[in-house]
């Protein structure tokens, strides 16, 4: 009796060391998850205060139609124009409530100095909105190579067609009555199509790749720039 006892709890140890063997093999034969992927989302703009306003003043008793498309949709409001269908239109706006100091901006408002800024601008909106995760990650160091490129670039054809202002009576904004009075300056420059686009392209033939970049961020920029233009 005794030795069916010994026996039997040599079985029960040798079933559970091999329960435990079997669990050990397991865990370390089963692969680690993979890291998260981080995905990067650009902060969106934020969105413009609720607003009861009304124009009390403005520079000319016409509103421009560009102004007005301005206003509504942006920059490439003012591209759907027919007027300007051949043409990349950039607007720089200026607000305040010290129309002297405005005034004087505008005057002294240099399509020369001011370009290459609202391009580099355009230049990455468009860059970022090509990737999933963070640009510098997809990119590499073109991402901030290429900004200063076109940052510190010279552009030829581009011109200032138009300013415009006008004084709005901000009278409620966020469900708060504030009755402030605000101006509104907007200069629009234009270039046409053809030429900026052969001109971004030579910059972005001069964009150096060093350090170089892997073969994924390589294919992202090769692709990036095959379609850059759309949706530019």
């Amino acid at each position: 009796m005794e030795k069916k006892k010994k026996r039997r709890a040599a079985s029960i140890q040798m079933s559970l060391f091999c329960v435990c063997v079997h669990l050990c093999l397991f865990s370390c034969a089963t692969p680690e998850k993979p890291p998260a992927q981080l995905h990067w989302i650009p902060a969106p703009a934020p969105a413009p205060p609720i607003q009861t306003a009304s124009v009390v003043s403005q520079k000319s008793d016409a509103f421009p139609e560009w102004a007005q498309a301005y206003l509504a949709g942006g920059s490439r409001g003012v591209e759907r124009l027919y007027a300007y269908r051949s043409a990349y239109i950039f607007i720089k706006e200026n607000r305040g409530s010290n129309k002297d100091a405005l005034m004087q901006w505008a005057s002294h408002f240099s399509v020369e100095r001011e370009f290459p800024r609202m391009v580099a601008k355009r230049v990455q909106n468009r860059l970022e909105r090509s990737v999933k995760t963070y640009p510098d990650y997809e990119y590499g160091v073109f991402f901030e190579n290429a900004v200063k490129a076109f940052s510190d670039a010279h552009y030829k054809h581009a011109v200032k067609l138009d300013d415009f202002w006008f004084e709005r009576l901000i009278s409620v904004e966020d469900d708060v009555e504030v009755n402030r009075r605000e101006f509104l300056f907007l200069i629009i420059v234009a270039i046409e199509r053809r030429r900026l686009v052969d001109q971004i392209n030579a910059v972005f033939s001069t964009i150096p790749l060093i350090p170089e970049p892997t073969n994924a961020q390589f294919n992202v920029i090769s692709h990036v720039k095959s379609a850059f233009f759309t949706g530019f």
